[in-house]
């Protein structure tokens, strides 16, 4: 199945529902800010958060008139990032974009985190998510998610995916696509997916599930094809493309998600004005379709809807990794 950015942008207007918050005239907190902020990525350059992170601090830089200054700061699936703004003073100048795997997957999976995803940092707003695609090579025999999937369920059979690593959103994904369709396949995890592209592509594994700013490239360019979708939504992915949760396997929801946080206990009246400050930006029809070039879908929250998210994603989460005993040492 052939599929592209195009048809991605084309998709705009059936698969953003977030409604526009108005013109940027909101009250202030006062005095704030009134110096640069930073804003820490627990991720290399490049990626989806980083990259979306980006985008976020420029455009919030123009809108509050103070730079908002990218950090990265990479290591253990953003652990170090976190770490770092847990510690911080709440006063709304050290923030991160934090993680669907640094918040509601590595508390579950690593030993002796130093953080309560829950309650040592201050939500302040989702900002995007992004639907994996599961891919295989270009020569693949696997013509569709069917055909895999019943080759994955012959006793005589084991395949093989790859992940970003062990505890990663889209290794989770891959233990519970296999609970849920009694497919045999062994993980092979890489220190981040470019790292898995070659062997991937080469067909040395025959599938990963991944994000569409790492697949579609080398969709495009002819060297992988992708069979489905691990989004729940058909509005999210290029038309025609089967989605895994409906028929395969109903409730499959596999879309990573980043989310602007800080310490606890910041203000209130700080985070108000960030969390407005975030959903204008995200309403905004130009970076709405910018994030979609990325394949990145935007949101509008508040800060308790944010905080919710993240416990519905850890238990959710949680109950896979117990399922297929998964631990980081």
């Amino acid at each position: 199945m052939s599929i592209n950015r195009r048809s991605m942008l084309g998709l705009a207007a059936a698969c953003i529902g977030a409604a526009a918050l108005g013109v940027s005239s909101f009250a202030h907190a006062a005095g704030y800010p009134d110096k640069p902020v930073t804003v820490y990525i627990g991720f290399s350059a490049g990626g989806p958060t980083d990259t979306v992170g980006r985008l976020l601090a420029d455009k919030l830089s123009q809108k509050l008139g103070q730079t908002f200054v990218v950090e990265n700061k990479v290591g253990a699936s953003g652990v170090v990032a976190a770490n770092l703004v847990q510690k911080a003073k709440p006063d709304g100048y050290t923030l991160m974009l934090g993680s669907s795997s640094t918040l509601s997957i590595i508390p579950h999976v690593q030993k002796n985190i130093q953080y309560d995803a829950i309650n040592d940092f201050t939500p302040v707003a989702l900002v995007a998510s992004y639907p994996y695609y599961l891919a295989v090579p270009a020569d693949s025999p696997f013509k569709t998610l069917d055909d895999l999937i019943a080759y994955g369920r012959d006793k005589n059979n084991e395949l093989s995916y790859a992940s970003a690593g062990t505890g990663a959103v889209n290794h989770l994904a891959g233990e519970w696509l296999k609970e849920e369709t009694g497919i045999k396949a062994l993980h092979v995890p890489y220190k981040g997916d470019s790292a898995a592209m070659p062997d991937l592509i080469a067909g040395r594994v025959d599938y990963a599930l991944l994000a569409g700013i790492v697949a579609l490239p080398q969709v495009e360019a002819g060297k992988l094809r992708v069979l489905a979708s691990a989004s729940s939504s058909p509005d999210k992915g290029a038309p025609n493309i089967e989605i895994i949760g409906q028929k395969t396997a109903p409730g499959f929801d596999a879309e990573p998600w980043n989310g602007l946080m800080g310490p606890a206990g910041m203000p209130e009246d700080v985070v108000s004005t960030l969390n407005t400050a975030v959903n204008e930006v995200l309403s905004d029809p130009e970076v709405k379709a910018r994030l979609l070039t990325l394949d990145q879908y935007p949101f509008t929250s508040t800060p308790a809807q944010f905080k919710q998210h993240i416990k519905d994603q850890s238990s959710r989460w949680a109950g896979i990794i117990k399922s297929a005993n998964i631990v980081i040492e």
